[in-house]
């Protein structure tokens, strides 16, 4: 009798070598930052001992961290200790927002002493890292560079930028350039301290199709301000959130989770812009309803945002001024509970 066929084997085992090299691509591209899973690695044993876990997977299951299966082979384990530890385990392999969704489980479920080791853990990570790099030789108490240097310069196409906002006689591409030593050398003491890797969290949200009663005009150009102001505050060092086409109460809400966000307190500083039509005092959503800015730098006062107190704030809005002609264009920098500077 001839030996079978190893063909159809052979076909199997590459499909599922092909299987398993995809699931290692998605999780290298979708997996959890690296700093993240070190700090939880070295918080390990704290937390497999310290962990409440009856609440917590209830609010990791709403937040589409673990799913249900997850949650009940967690519960399965005979006991607590073994139960946070398959949690532990679980987490790295859950993507880029676990970690986060973590911590603000943590608070939620009052352990925030928990969340406070592993924020303080990453803090002594980021650390870690080498200082940026500097083009003078000068014993300056910070860095000189208000960047890092970038690998690539990104450039607007011609095509694109003809139909920008400035009719194409804007600047073709991005750079940052270090001030000189001269001028570091008499404003350093005036600066805040900008050393966190990445220097902050930047969020850009840019409503262009509009709806509703309002009768609002398609923001011609709105996508290349975008995505220049994206470029710009990655030269600068931030990492950057974008949002498109929100309504009014959209925008509150996600402004608000941007705001709660645990790696503020790790950073340094933050960013807002909104790019929208507006009038004074305000910004409408894609629905034709005005969202109040008082509103918005609410929600980031020391009150509602104290991972970000004493560090400074800046807001940058670009909205019609209403019955006005032209653009309002504000720089808002927000330094501690009631100071503010508009240019």
């Amino acid at each position: 009798m001839a030996a079978p066929s190893a063909g159809p084997r052979s076909a199997l085992q590459q499909k599922g070598l092909m299987t398993a090299d995809r699931g290692r691509r998605i999780l290298g591209v979708y997996g959890m930052h690296p700093d993240h899973q070190e700090a939880l690695k070295k918080n390990r044993v704290v937390l497999a001992k310290q962990l409440l876990l009856s609440e917590l997977l209830e609010h990791l299951l709403e937040k589409d961290i673990i799913t249900l299966e997850m949650r009940e082979h967690i519960q399965a384990k005979v006991c607590s200790f073994s139960q946070n530890v398959e949690l532990l385990n679980l987490l790295p392999k859950r993507g880029p927002q676990a970690f986060d969704a973590f911590c603000v489980a943590l608070r939620e479920t009052k352990q925030g002493h928990l969340e406070d080791l592993l924020l303080t853990t990453l803090a002594g990570l980021q650390h870690l890292l080498p200082p940026l790099s500097c083009d003078y030789h000068l014993r300056l108490p910070f860095p000189v560079c208000e960047s890092c240097p970038p690998r690539k310069q990104r450039r607007l196409s011609p095509d694109t930028v003809e139909h920008s906002l400035d009719h194409g006689d804007g600047p073709p591409g991005l750079q940052v350039k270090s001030c000189t030593p001269e001028f570091y050398q008499a404003h350093y003491q005036l600066a805040y301290r900008l050393q966190s890797r990445p220097r902050g969290l930047a969020l850009v949200l840019s409503n262009v199709h509009f709806t509703g009663e309002k009768d609002l005009e398609f923001r011609s150009g709105g996508d290349v301000d975008h995505s220049t102001l994206v470029t710009l505050f990655k030269l600068l060092g931030y990492k950057v959130h974008v949002l498109l086409d929100q309504t009014a109460q959209e925008m509150q809400e996600k402004l608000r989770d941007f705001a709660q966000l645990p790696a503020h307190r790790v950073m340094d500083s933050c960013i807002v812009a909104l790019l929208s039509h507006g009038m004074e005092g305000g910004v409408y959503g894609v629905d034709g309803t005005l969202l109040q800015l008082q509103e918005v730098f609410r929600l980031f006062d020391n009150a509602n945002c104290p991972s970000l107190q004493n560090k400074p704030k800046m807001f940058f809005i670009q909205a019609c001024r209403g019955g006005a002609i032209g653009s309002l264009g504000h720089l808002l920098l927000f330094t501690a509970a009631t100071a503010s500077l508009a240019l």
